[in-house]
């Protein structure tokens, strides 16, 4: 009977874990991940972060880069800059990013993305497809937001 309950148990719980893995969006993983203190659909932190943080075009670790609402993307999209590998390249920290018909709420940390906008102003990003292994198709940015510390002059 002990025994029964305890496997009830861990069944319990390992389905509310694995619950709340999936359901995880992009605005909770950066908030937890991060400092920001930012509410509001993805897009939106854009607007809700002015005169709160520095926002800007230079993507630097730790800034969090705001994509803008799409279609696809009704809620927009949060992801951390994790590194800045050179001028067009960075590594994303970043949850809920689908890969085709794939599962939703995933972590995924290092994905690559590059700045494909015209203008080399990171106002467009390709993000790595990691199921297929290309770079996806474009997606529009405000920019970057800066972590507090970086208002400073504190990098």
């Amino acid at each position: 009977m002990r025994h029964a309950r305890l496997v009830a148990l861990i069944l319990v719980i390992s389905i509310f874990v694995t619950s709340t893995a999936e359901a995880l969006n992009c605005v909770q993983y950066v908030r937890s991940a991060t400092d920001f203190n930012l509410s509001g659909n993805a897009w939106q932190w854009w607007q809700h972060a002015a005169g709160l943080y520095r926002r800007g075009a230079e993507p630097l670790p730790r800034s969090v880069l705001v994509f803008k609402q799409t279609r696809r993307m009704r809620a927009g999209h949060v992801a951390v800059v994790a590194r800045v590998l050179d001028d067009h390249t960075i590594l994303l920290d970043h949850a809920n990013w689908g890969y085709g018909r794939g599962p939703r709420g995933q972590i995924d940390r290092g994905i690559p993305a590059i700045d494909c906008s015209d203008r080399g102003d990171w106002s467009a990003v390709c993000v790595f497809n990691k199921k297929f292994g290309v770079y996806g198709a474009p997606y529009a940015t405000y920019g970057f937001i800066y972590p507090r510390e970086f208002v400073a002059g504190v990098r």
